[in-house]
């Protein structure tokens, strides 16, 4: 498979990298910043994959239509075609909202928003081409209810939970399956130097390998084998998850005030 990865100068997208490389995948690892990718495919896990040039680089700023131009044009150089996008790329802003830097605020919804969209609009064609064509968008566990002190970063990803589902009616004609990853609070550089107060009463149970793993299997998987269009990473993901769907709003907002507030 031909697979295009965004975000994946480090954390999950360059954990998914690593895994989808060894499996003997052609995989275009996009960021922005270059020198960090260049860097990153030096470990041990793209030994293989660059010795059999399986394995490209590149600069995307994800908010510019342009530059995901730039991208498709480098993999389909490359590899020849597309048929698989893992829309990982997503910033992550925390504090009470009055108290934040508003510019950082609408560069979150920028990234997280913009570019998960551009990057759907603009594969489309492609994926349509492959035979087993498929988006993969990276949500959170924050898009099924929305979380203090990381409101905008769950609103972010209550759009791409919406684009999720729109589009994986959309473009089943198009023969295009496209579905969501749905962690908690995950290991990462992301999540290094903030603090949330979900994120110390629940602690954090998930590493980027966790979440790449999931990816994997869903990236390679035959598109008639996924059946559901949200995957929750996790098992207290999965359970809150299964419990927001037989629960009042009133009990799952208490509970979110509990563990947040």
């Amino acid at each position: 498979m031909n697979i295009l990865i965004t975000g994946a100068s480090r954390g999950i997208g360059l954990a998914t990298a690593k895994k989808l490389a060894e499996k003997g995948h052609n995989i275009g690892l996009f960021a922005t910043n270059t020198a960090t990718l260049e860097s990153a495919i030096k470990d041990k896990s793209f030994k293989k994959a660059v010795k059999q040039q399986r394995v490209i680089t590149g600069q995307l700023d994800v908010t510019q239509p342009d530059s995901w131009d730039n991208a498709i044009n480098q993999m389909i150089e490359h590899f020849g075609g597309i048929d698989a996008l893992i829309n990982n790329a997503g910033v992550l802003v925390s504090g009470a909202l009055p108290t934040t830097n508003l510019d950082e605020q609408l560069a979150l919804i920028d990234v997280n928003c913009k570019g998960v969209l551009i990057g759907c609009h603009k594969l489309a064609p492609y994926l349509a081409d492959s035979k087993d064509g498929k988006i993969i968008n990276v949500s959170s566990a924050s898009a099924i209810y929305g979380q203090p002190e990381v409101a905008t970063y769950a609103a972010s990803k209550f759009f791409v939970r919406g684009l999720t589902e729109g589009l994986n009616i959309e473009y089943e004609k198009l023969g295009i399956k496209v579905i969501d990853v749905m962690p908690l609070w995950v290991k990462s550089d992301m999540t290094a130097d903030i603090e949330v107060t979900s994120m110390d009463r629940l602690g954090i149970h998930l590493t980027v390998n966790d979440v790449a793993k999931t990816l994997c299997k869903l990236t390679t998987s035959p598109n008639r084998k996924l059946k559901s269009t949200h995957y929750s990473v996790g098992m207290p993901a999965k359970l809150f998850q299964a419990v927001s769907q037989v629960t009042p709003d009133s009990v799952i907002r208490w509970v979110n005030t509990k563990v947040g507030a």
